[in-house]
C-alpha cells in the first residue's frame, strides 16, 4: 500500500512523524513517500523535498516564492500520476495542500486530511473546497467536527495530540543542570517561532525586552528552546551581541516546558502547548506590514493567540506588530510575575479552556481511523 503526505511547516513535521509511525505499526510494508521534515523522514517518509522548500512566514510574503511553491506543486502533482499513491494524507498547510487535493480528488484519489484548516478564523469560502475534494478530515478542536460536517464534509474529532505531551524526565533534569541546579532563579522560555522569518521579526525585541526587565531587578534563567530548523550558532551570536543572560537550547521545548514558570511566546501552535502546561504567558506576534492589515482586515476571530480564541476573551496579553515594543513586552511581563495571584487565575482559565482538547493519546486513535480507512479501501479492491 502507498501513502503520499504532506506536511508544509514544523508542526505539520510532528503531526505526521506520529501518524506515520503509527500507521506503518498497524499496516506493515505501508509504503509513505511526498513532503516532510526530519520527524516523518525518521518514521520512514521517502522525502521529494523537505520543509525548507516550503517554508514561508506571513500573507504577502507569500507572492515572492510562488514560483518555487507552484513548482514543488507542479512536481507533487506528476507523482500523483507516476506512483499513483492508494490515497493522500495532507497536514494542515491549506494553501498548498487543498490545490494538492483538489488535483488528486481529480485523479479517483482519496484525500484525507489532518489538522483541518482554520477556516473559523478567515477564509471561511474554503470550506466548499474542502467538501469536494476532502475524503475523511480529522479535525484538532471539539468545534470544528459539527462545522464542518454541517457543510458535508466527514469530519471527526479524535482529541488534541499536544494533550498528554510531555518531556521525558532525564531530558528535564539534563535541561535542569545546564541552567543551574534547582535552586536557581525562576525559569523563563523565550520562544520567538519556529521559522527564520519569525525570529528575525520578534527575537531583536525579545532580547531587548529580557535588558529592561533584567535592569528593572527581575533576575530568570531565561532558557530559547531553539526549534531545529534554525541556526543555532547564528542565534547564539545574536544573544551574546545583546548582552544578555539566555540560554539557547535546541530542540529542549518540551523540556523548557516542564521547567518554565513564565514564558513569553509567539503566536502559533507554541501558545497551546504552553497552555496546555499551565505555564503564565505572554503573547507576541509580527509579520509585514500589509500582511497584518489583511489578516486584520479579514479575519473573522478578535484575537490571535489560539487560547484566547477558544475562550472567547483575552485569557493572556496579546503584543502585535506595532504593540510589541521592548517596553511593552517588559512591562506586560512584570505585571504578570510580580503578581502571583495573576498567574494563579491565569493558570485557571488556562486549565478551563483546554479541558474540552480531550484525552492523551490522539495521534493513536487518529492513526488507527486513517489504517481502518486504508484497509477498506485495499479490501475493497481485492
Amino acid at each position: 500500500m502507498k501513502l503520499m503526505m504532506v506536511a508544509g511547516e514544523l508542526s505539520g513535521d510532528t503531526h505526521g512523524g506520529a501518524l506515520l509511525a503509527g500507521l506503518r505499526q498497524r499496516l506493515p510494508g505501508l509504503e509513505a513517500f511526498g513532503i516532510g521534515g526530519p520527524r516523518m523522514q525518521a518514521a520512514g517518509l521517502r522525502a521529494i523535498h523537505g520543509l525548507a522548500e516550503l517554508q514561508v512566514h506571513g500573507l504577502l510574503e507569500i507572492v515572492a516564492h510562488l514560483p518555487r511553491l507552484y513548482r514543488v506543486l507542479w512536481r507533487m502533482e506528476a507523482l500523483l500520476d507516476s506512483e499513483r499513491p492508494d490515497a493522500v494524507l495532507l497536514i494542515d498547510y491549506p494553501g498548498f495542500n487543498l490545490k494538492l487535493a483538489a488535483a488528486a480528488r481529480r485523479r479517483g484519489i482519496p484525500v484525507l486530511y489532518y489538522s483541518s484548516p482554520q477556516i473559523w478564523a478567515w477564509r471561511g469560502g474554503r470550506i466548499g473546497t474542502i467538501a469536494r475534494a476532502v475524503t475523511k478530515i480529522v479535525v484538532l478542536f471539539p468545534f470544528e467536527e459539527a462545522l464542518y460536517r454541517k457543510a458535508g464534509v466527514d469530519a471527526e474529532f479524535l482529541g488534541h495530540p499536544l494533550v498528554g505531551e510531555a518531556a521525558p524526565a532525564d531530558q528535564v533534569a539534563a535541561l535542569e543542570r545546564r541552567l543551574g541546579g534547582a535552586e536557581g532563579a525562576p525559569v523563563a522560555a523565550l520562544m520567538p517561532g519556529s521559522r527564520p522569518s519569525e525570529l528575525a521579526r520578534i527575537l531583536p525585541t525579545l532580547l531587548a525586552a529580557v535588558r529592561l526587565i533584567e535592569q528593572a531587578g527581575w533576575h530568570g534563567r531565561w532558557v530559547l528552546p531553539l526549534a531545529p530548523t534554525l541556526d543555532a550558532e547564528a542565534v547564539r551570536q545574536q544573544v551574546a551581541a545583546a548582552g544578555v543572560p539566555v540560554w539557547v537550547e535546541p530542540g529542549a521545548f518540551l523540556p523548557a516546558l516542564k521547567l518554565a514558570r513564565l514564558a513569553v511566546v509567539a503566536s502559533g501552535t507554541a501558545t497551546l502547548q504552553v497552555a496546555l502546561a499551565g505555564i503564565p504567558f505572554v503573547v507576541v506576534y509580527r509579520v509585514a506590514p500589509f500582511s497584518f492589515w489583511l489578516a486584520r482586515r479579514f479575519a473573522y476571530v478578535r484575537h490571535f493567540a489560539i487560547v484566547n480564541i477558544l475562550a472567547g476573551r483575552e485569557i493572556v496579553p496579546e503584543l502585535l506588530q506595532d504593540a510589541l515594543t521592548p517596553e511593552r513586552v517588559r512591562d506586560a511581563f512584570l505585571k504578570l510575575a510580580r503578581d502571583p495571584e495573576r498567574q494563579a487565575a491565569m493558570q485557571r482559565a488556562l486549565a478551563e479552556t483546554t479541558a474540552a482538547l480531550g484525552a492523551p493519546g490522539a495521534y493513536g486513535r487518529a492513526a488507527e481511523r486513517i489504517a481502518a480507512y486504508l484497509r477498506g479501501r485495499r479490501d475493497a479492491a481485492a
